[in-house]
C-alpha cells in the first residue's frame, strides 16, 4: 500500500533537535530541499504501489530523498542510511520534523526499491530532479546579471554573447542517470564454461552467415541444440563438482571445434 505525506514545505525553524538549536537556511540540503518538487516525484513513485492493498509503504519523500543523498554523496547503501542517522540536514531533507537517531529504513530496501522502480519511472525522477536544479541555475544568472547592471559594468561583448546563445540554444544531449548501483552493465563474471558456450554461439552465427553468402542449401551437422542442451544441464547446477566442469569444458570445446573447422 503506497504512503505520501504531502510536502508543503516544513519551516526550517520547526525542525526539532534535542540540542536546542536551529538549522542554518543556507545549508545545501535545505535549499534543495526547497528546490524540488517533492509532489510530482511521489507521483512516479507511486506508479509502482498498489492503493489499497499490501502493507504500509515508507513515506515516499524519506525513499526518494535517500537515493538522492546517496548519489550525491556517492555512497553504498549502509554508508547512505548512517549519514542520514548523523545529519539533521539530511534528515529535514527527507521530510522529517525532528531529529531522530533511529534509520529511516533498513539499508537492504535500496535493492528493492531499485527494482521495484526500473528504468522508465528512474528516468522520470531523474527528469524532475534535473528541472529544478536548472530552475535555480537560471534563476542565479539572472540575479548575477541584475548585479552586474546596478554595478554599471555592462560590456557590449557580453550582450552580443547573451544574444547568440538566445538565438542558437545548445541542444540537450546524453543521459543522467542519478545512482551508479542502476547504471547499465553488460559484465557477467566470466567461466571457462560461459565464455566456451558464447563463442560456440557465435560461431554458429558466423556459420549460418557464411552459408547464406555461398547459397548453400544443406546444412552440415553442428549439434547446436545437443551442446546447448549440455551447457544448460551443467550451468543450472548450483554445485558442480570439478569433474562435471571439466567434462563440460571438453564437450564445449568439442563442438566449437567442430564449428571452426567447418568454416574453414
Amino acid at each position: 500500500m503506497f504512503k505520501y505525506r504531502s510536502q508543503k514545505q516544513l519551516s526550517i525553524f520547526d525542525f526539532h533537535t534535542d540540542f536546542e538549536s536551529k538549522l542554518d537556511p543556507n545549508n545545501r540540503w535545505v535549499k534543495m530541499a526547497k528546490m524540488l518538487d517533492w509532489d510530482k516525484l511521489a507521483e512516479v513513485y507511486a506508479k509502482n504501489f498498489s492503493p489499497n492493498m499490501g502493507a504500509s509503504s515508507i513515506d515516499a519523500r524519506v525513499v526518494i530523498g535517500a537515493l538522492i543523498i546517496k548519489h550525491l554523496e556517492k555512497k553504498d547503501d549502509r554508508g547512505t542510511i548512517e549519514a542520514i542517522q548523523e545529519n539533521p540536514y539530511m534528515q529535514y531533507f527527507l521530510g522529517l520534523d525532528h531529529f531522530t537517531f533511529k534509520p529511516v529504513f533498513d539499508p537492504s530496501l535500496f535493492v528493492h526499491i531499485r527494482k521495484r522502480l526500473g528504468n522508465e519511472a528512474f528516468d522520470a525522477m531523474n527528469q524532475i530532479v534535473i528541472s529544478g536544479v536548472l530552475g535555480i541555475e537560471h534563476q542565479n544568472a539572472d540575479d548575477k546579471d541584475v548585479g552586474d547592471e546596478d554595478d554599471g559594468n555592462v560590456h557590449p561583448d557580453d550582450t552580443s554573447k547573451s544574444s547568440e546563445s538566445a538565438e542558437n540554444p545548445v541542444p540537450n544531449k546524453g543521459k543522467l542517470q542519478l545512482d551508479a548501483t542502476v547504471c547499465d552493465a553488460y559484465i557477467k563474471y566470466p567461466t571457462d564454461l560461459n565464455l566456451l558456450n558464447e563463442s560456440r554461439e557465435k560461431a554458429e552465427e558466423l556459420l549460418d552467415k557464411l552459408l547464406k553468402v555461398l547459397a548453400i542449401k544443406e546444412r552440415p551437422r553442428t549439434y547446436r541444440r545437443v551442446a546447448r542442451k549440455d551447457y544448460l544441464n551443467l550451468a543450472k547446477k548450483k554445485n558442480k563438482s570439478k569433474k562435471e566442469i571439466r567434462k563440460g569444458i571438453r564437450k564445449q570445446l568439442g563442438y566449437l571445434k567442430r564449428d571452426i573447422n567447418l568454416h574453414s
